[in-house]
């Protein structure tokens, strides 16, 4: 089996645009073990460690996972990131992990990276699973743009590609490779991946994002419960 995109590009690399949403300090609470789901070279687990939880980060990404055990170790001895903060090279849609395991978990603008709808609901199904009963799933997600051209022109000229509305094609910049195909929801798409595997809405809001290219489009927070 080839090796996808996102294992071999460079961990410094893997975008990380977005920063943590405050409402998710309202449901977070002393003591929380969290799981921090395509945790790239961890930026938001070691934002969540200082702050004093628990943070299990995993990545399909080796060079990022080492990245962010080096930042981890790099950091303020005196906050004792090192011991909070723990990170795995593995996969989203079979997590190495026991059922109910945490009590919160984090995917942010990871799920816009996985082309396959049918890899979506096994990894939405496997956070459900290692997740505790009554806990619950922050997630911040880019939404289809179609008011704007730029992207209304690439959902349109790629589609005969991807094979799914609001999919496009993302190339390299310098040589115009296509180096991955990336994924922006409808709500209706993203509330329902959810619902159908076990979760219920508790909090949804749309947001102005930031991509990794710096374009400012319309996207999603959203927490949900484990029911």
């Amino acid at each position: 089996m080839s090796k996808s995109y996102w294992e071999m590009v460079p961990g410094k690399n893997i975008p990380s645009s977005l920063e943590l949403y405050p409402v998710i300090h309202s449901y977070l609470q002393e003591g929380y073990k969290i799981l921090d789901v395509g945790c790239g070279f961890g930026k938001i687990s070691l934002q969540l460690a200082s702050l004093g939880y628990s943070i299990t980060g995993i990545d399909i990404n080796t060079e990022a996972v080492k990245l962010s055990k080096a930042a981890a170790k790099s950091l303020d001895p005196d906050k004792k990131i090192e011991g909070r903060a723990e990170f795995y090279v593995g996969g989203a849609s079979d997590l190495p992990f026991h059922d109910s395991s945490f009590d919160f978990a984090v995917m942010q603008a990871f799920l816009t990276s996985v082309p396959d709808s049918q890899e979506r609901a096994g990894i939405i199904k496997e956070a459900f699973r290692v997740l505790k009963p009554e806990s619950y799933l922050y997630l911040v997600e880019f939404g289809q743009n179609w008011h704007l051209k730029l992207y209304r022109k690439r959902y349109l000229q790629d589609f005969p590609v991807t094979k799914e509305e609001g999919s496009f094609l993302s190339h390299n910049a310098e040589t115009g490779e296509v180096e991955y195909i990336a994924h922006h929801f409808s709500e209706k798409e993203l509330v329902f991946l959810l619902v159908d595997c076990g979760f219920e809405i508790d909090y949804f809001r749309v947001e102005e994002l930031k991509t990794r290219t710096g374009n400012k489009i319309n996207g999603f927070v959203i927490v949900a419960k484990k029911l």
